[in-house]
């Protein structure tokens, strides 16, 4: 029977809102480019980042994020190229986006800066049947082989800057898709997902940073959804900051920064949901380096006074 494979989509569909893979939104917090390709380019160095999420920790085959990013700013400051990867698993389920972002960076005046970005790439969702525990294997849905489907992406976003502020708006995938089996019956569907974003960040005192972030995602049937994020930065070396979402999950993250150019990030969820005294929470770590073109000076590196300089 069709059971187990049903209960596997509609926990992914509910849980994650109809979401074009199983992010979290820190999760999405925590890696711009996914969402925004006019983050491509947000420093002035070359920029690598791998990236490694678990969700629902005690749960059988629960959900893993991998994510790479390579990044860069043109010499003279004006376009940022990259190449994003991302695989998701939850279960028999699996996304994999392969894209390439650009950027077009913008001096509208002497302290406001445009960031226009275009990503265009390939999803490729799959549902691997033999990770089923299947009661009736002669089923008409198992007699074909596992369900695969490839789709392109086309994204698209901005970013507006001062020292101490930006604002963003996005759309990762303008694209709607429906998959369906070979009997032409609905299996499942993306539409299109929005990014609304904005901070700002102060200096409390010496050598202290404080930014403020809100990242809204809305998506067509499903309740807004809004992270908030504080995040106390000294030196700009360490970093600690606490996130929370309406929807039920709360969180904190913290960073370390070795020789100006690699950051190691870790980063705990927990829900406050019906789920939550199940799972043992989520958990995220991060590592990237950066290469710092003809800036040997740590002071020179301004890039890092950008409010929305996520790393």
């Amino acid at each position: 029977m069709k059971k187990q494979f049903f209960i596997y989509l509609s926990l992914f569909c509910i849980s994650f809102g109809h979401a074009q893979s199983g992010l979290k939104l820190s999760d999405y917090y925590q890696n711009p480019i996914i969402y925004n390709p006019a983050y491509v380019g947000a420093s002035s160095a070359i920029f690598v980042k791998g990236f490694y999420s678990t969700q629902w920790l005690g749960f059988d085959k629960a959900p893993t994020t991998q994510i790479l990013d390579v990044q860069s700013l043109s010499r003279n400051e004006r376009y940022g190229l990259g190449l994003s990867v991302l695989n998701d698993n939850f279960g028999a389920v699996q996304n994999f986006n392969l894209e390439a972002n650009y950027a077009l960076h913008l001096l509208l005046t002497d302290e406001l800066k445009l960031a226009l970005g275009l990503k265009v790439g390939q999803n490729k969702f799959s549902i691997d049947y033999s990770m089923l525990d299947i009661y009736d294997g002669t089923d008409d849905v198992y007699n074909n082989g596992n369900l695969s489907e490839n789709k392109p992406v086309i994204g698209s976003g901005f970013y507006l800057s001062q020292k101490d502020w930006f604002f963003g708006v996005s759309i990762p995938n303008m694209l709607q898709h429906r998959l369906k089996d070979e009997f032409q019956r609905f299996v499942y569907g993306k539409i299109p997902h929005y990014y609304v974003t904005g901070g700002y960040q102060f200096y409390p005192a010496q050598d202290w940073i404080v930014k403020s972030h809100i990242l809204t995602q809305m998506v067509k049937g499903a309740p807004l959804d809004i992270l908030f994020s504080l995040q106390a930065h000294y030196k700009r070396t360490f970093m600690f900051g606490i996130n929370g979402q309406p929807s039920g999950i709360f969180g904190a993250m913290v960073s370390a920064r070795l020789n100006n150019d690699i950051t190691f990030l870790y980063g705990y969820d927990i829900a406050n949901t019906a789920l939550g005294p199940y799972s043992y929470g989520n958990h995220s770590l991060g590592i990237s380096w950066s290469l710092f073109r003809g800036q040997k000076n740590w002071d020179d590196r301004l890039e890092n006074d950008k409010p929305y300089l996520i790393r």
